[in-house]
C-alpha cells in the first residue's frame, strides 16, 4: 500500500469515528430535548387542568362528558388514586379520525377535585407525529452531513498529503534512477518543509561521500591492476626469453616453468580480481534481451577442443531458449566460468549434462563426489594450478546483479542451477 493511501485511509478512519460518535451524541441530545419540550408541555396543561377544575364548578364533569380530543377522565376509587404514582411516557392511542394508532407523548396522573370530593384519573398526551418528523429529517441530515464531510475530507485529505509529499517522491524517482558511477548529484528541487529539506541534505551528503568513496576506490583498483600487470608482463616475457635460452638444461627449465606457471595464474588472478570488483560495482550498465540458449552453444563451441581432448559425452536437455535481460559480455562470462568449471572438475571419459528450461538452465558434470563447489573468493581447486579460484565469485556476483538465483546440489552428479526470475518468455 502506498503511503499516501496508508495516511489518508487511517485519518479517514478516525475522521469518521469521531464524527460518527458526534453524530450519535448530538442526535440523541436532541431527541432528549423534544421529549423534554413534550413533558413541560403535558405537565403545564395538567397544572391548568386542575385550577380550573377546583375553581369552577361543573368542570370536570363537562369535560368529562365533553371528552376533549387530548385529555382522558375517568372517576377511580381514593384509593386507587392515593396510590397511584404520576408518569410520564412514549404510548400508543387509537385516533377514530385516522382510523389507526399513532404514537403520543402521555401523562398519566391522578387527583382530587375540590368541588365535588371526587378522585379522578386523567391522561393527558400530545402527538409525537411532527416530533417524530422532525427527528427523521434530523437524522437524514446528520447522515447526508457525515457523507458529504467524510468524502470531502478523504479527497482533500489526498489532495493535500499528495502535494505535501510531493518532494517525497521525487526523491525517490530520483534515487530509483541514480547510479554511483555516473557520479552525477541528483535533483533534489525545492520545498518548504523542513522535514523534507533535511531529508535531502542528509541524502546529498550520503551519496556524495559514496561517490567520492566508489570513485577512489575505483580508480585505486584500476591503477592497481594496471601497475601488476605491467610488471607481470614483463617478468613472464623475460622468463620466457631465459627459457629460450636455458632450454637445453632441465633444471632451470623446469624451474622457469614452475614460475611461469605462478605468473600465469597472478596474471589471470589480477584480471579475474579486476571483472569481479567491476561487476559488484555495476559497471556494465548496458543491458538487452539475451538468449541464454545460444550464449551458453556458443561457450561449448569454444570448449570443443577442450571437451573432446577430456573425451567428455556432452547431452543437451529440453527445447527451451530462455532470454533474460543482461549485460552480453556479462551473459558470456557467466557461461564461461560455470561450463568452464563443469570441465575443469569432470573426469577423463565423463559426462556434461545441460538442461534448459522457460525459466532455468541447470548444468550438471561428472565428477568427484566429495568435491564441493563453492563460492567464496579464493577458494579453488587445489590440483588445478591455473584456477584462480574466482569463477564461480564472478558467477555468483553476475547472478546477483540480474536477481537470478544460482543453487548447488549433488545427484550423482554436481548440478549448478540458474533460475531465471524475469526470463522473457
Amino acid at each position: 500500500m502506498k503511503l499516501i493511501n496508508h495516511l489518508v485511509l487511517r485519518i479517514s478512519l478516525v475522521f469518521t469515528i469521531v464524527i460518527a460518535f458526534w453524530s450519535a451524541i448530538y442526535f440523541f441530545l436532541q431527541m432528549k430535548e423534544i421529549h423534554d419540550g413534550n413533558d413541560e408541555g403535558l405537565i403545564n396543561l395538567k397544572q391548568e387542568f386542575i385550577a380550573k377544575a377546583n375553581s369552577i364548578s361543573g368542570f370536570v364533569e363537562n369535560l368529562e362528558n365533553y371528552n376533549p380530543l387530548n385529555i382522558i377522565i375517568k372517576e377511580i376509587p381514593r384509593a386507587e388514586a392515593e396510590s397511584m404514582v404520576e408518569n410520564l411516557a412514549t404510548t400508543s392511542v387509537y385516533f377514530a379520525t385516522e382510523l389507526e394508532k399513532e404514537e403520543v407523548r402521555m401523562l398519566a396522573t391522578a387527583f382530587r377535585c375540590e368541588q365535588n370530593g371526587k378522585y379522578y384519573h386523567l391522561q393527558f398526551f400530545t402527538s409525537t407525529v411532527e416530533s417524530d418528523d422532525l427527528i427523521k429529517n434530523m437524522l437524514y441530515l446528520l447522515t447526508g452531513l457525515w457523507i458529504t464531510i467524510s468524502f470531502t475530507a478523504f479527497i482533500a485529505g489526498k489532495l493535500i498529503i499528495t502535494k505535501a509529499n510531493k518532494p517525497f517522491y521525487k526523491l525517490l524517482d530520483e534515487l530509483k534512477k541514480f547510479r554511483l558511477d555516473n557520479r552525477q548529484m541528483i535533483d533534489f528541487g525545492e520545498t518548504n518543509i523542513k522535514e523534507y529539506r533535511q531529508l535531502n541534505e542528509s541524502v546529498k551528503k550520503l551519496l556524495e561521500k559514496n561517490i567520492r568513496i566508489f570513485t577512489e576506490q575505483k580508480i585505486f583498483i584500476e591503477n592497481t591492476s594496471h601497475e601488476l600487470q605491467t610488471p607481470l608482463a614483463i617478468v613472464i616475457a623475460k622468463l620466457e626469453m631465459l627459457l629460450e635460452k636455458y632450454q637445453d638444461n632441465e633444471y632451470h627449465t623446469e624451474e622457469i616453468g614452475r614460475i611461469l606457471t605462478i605468473l600465469g595464474r597472478m596474471k589471470r588472478l589480477n584480471t579475474n580480481l579486476l571483472l569481479l570488483s567491476k561487476i559488484r560495482n555495476d559497471q556494465f550498465p548496458q543491458t538487452s534481451p539475451v538468449n541464454l540458449r545460444e550464449v551458453s552453444e556458443a561457450v561449448l563451441d569454444e570448449f570443443e577442443d577442450l571437451i573432446a581432448y577430456k573425451e567428455i559425452t556432452l547431452e543437451k536437455q529440453g527445447t527451451a531458449a530462455p532470454v533474460c535481460r543482461m549485460n552480453e559480455d556479462l551473459a558470456h562470462i557467466l557461461f564461461t566460468n560455470l561450463i568452464k568449471n563443469a570441465i575443469a572438475h569432470n573426469r577423463q571419459n565423463g559426462k556434461i549434462i545441460i538442461r534448459y528450461a522457460s525459466g532455468s538452465i541447470a548444468i550438471a558434470n561428472s565428477g568427484n563426489e566429495a568435491a564441493n563447489p563453492v563460492f567464496d573468493r579464493y577458494q579453488h581447486d587445489a590440483s588445478n594450478e591455473k584456477s584462480s579460484g574466482l569463477g564461480l565469485s564472478i558467477a555468483q556476483s553476475i547472478t546477483g546483479l540480474y536477481q537470478m538465483e544460482m543453487t548447488y546440489h549433488y545427484e550423482q552428479m554436481h548440478v549448478f542451477t540458474l533460475k531465471l526470475p524475469h526470463a522473457l518468455n
